[in-house]
């Protein structure tokens, strides 16, 4: 079997972890993306799924038989027939915010420089430090770390945690509060791709962790009714507790003067019914004109 994925290190890592899991053979196959090839603002592609694009038309068209994504790469909108056929258990989903001295978010000095792509971080950054210079940093994991640690233009950047960890990096850095800043949807969770109803979806299934499944649907149902994706200043986030689920979400403008944040619980039976009424309380807060003019 033929598993599509990036050729970064951490995309090469993540499929490894799959393969591990699959009791079958399977083979890795690199495709790079449009993100791959792009080296400005990913939003300036003025679309979403930069990520992964390149692989998913390729498992449609039958070149693979499945695919692994960072899940929170992946649009709503999804090709016809394409389905998550399996989501590994998520690893840790915060932010994280690394320096040469692990230092916390308030002892950055003031108007210290901190790097980051991602215009959900950049917003939650300046809402809580409005001092702060934030710059673009992209390129693989490891790369921006490094460019942190030996100072090269950069006293901290913002990172996920599970990249740091998926990849065992010793790096010094403080896990960011889920409360200030929550993540992207889907962060921290691998998704396995395949088109629904053949062989390989069927024998792709048995890498699904049923209750990150969970916290993911739950996710992804709040930013799709609320509108944004992947590139947009919006944060989702689901833990299971127990037999309830906490959802928070986020909505913010691209300085983050403004933001719309809700957090709630309800029981995990019903977790579908709490995505959509958490989405539909943003939506009646304004969070959805928030997120349009922040997405411009």
């Amino acid at each position: 079997m033929k598993l599509g994925t990036r050729g970064s290190d951490l995309a090469l890592e993540q499929t490894r972890r799959v393969q591990d899991i699959l009791r079958f053979d399977t083979e890795s196959v690199v495709v790079e993306t449009s993100g791959d090839e792009f080296e400005g603002d990913i939003a300036e592609l003025g679309t979403q799924g930069a990520f992964v694009r390149e692989l998913d038309l390729r498992v449609v068209e039958g070149e693979l038989d499945g695919a692994v994504h960072s899940m929170k790469d992946m649009p709503t909108e999804r090709p016809d027939g394409l389905e998550v056929a399996a989501v590994l258990r998520r690893a840790g989903g915060h932010d994280v915010l690394v320096s040469p001295d692990g230092v916390a978010l308030e002892e950055l000095d003031e108007g210290a420089t901190v790097g980051t792509s991602s215009r959900r971080r950049k917003a939650q950054l300046l809402r809580e430090r409005g001092d702060l210079n934030v710059e673009r940093l992209r390129g693989n994991v490891d790369t921006r770390v490094e460019k942190v640690l030996e100072g090269d233009g950069y006293d901290a950047a913002v990172l996920s945690e599970a990249g740091i960890e998926r990849l065992n990096l010793d790096v010094p850095y403080s896990r960011l509060p889920l409360d200030d800043f929550v993540p992207s949807a889907n962060q921290g969770i691998v998704a396995v791709v395949a088109v629904d109803g053949t062989e390989a979806f069927e024998r792709l299934t048995e890498a699904d962790d049923k209750k990150t499944r969970v916290v993911a649907t739950a996710e992804r149902i709040v930013l799709s009714r609320v509108g944004g994706g992947c590139i947009a200043p919006i944060g989702v986030h689901a833990q299971v507790q127990g037999d309830r689920i906490r959802i928070r979400a986020d909505v913010l403008s691209r300085d983050g003067t403004e933001s719309v944040s809700l957090d709630r619980r309800y029981d995990v039976r019903e977790y579908l019914e709490g995505a959509r009424e958490i989405a539909d309380e943003m939506i009646d807060r304004d969070a959805d004109e928030i997120l349009r003019e922040a997405s411009e």
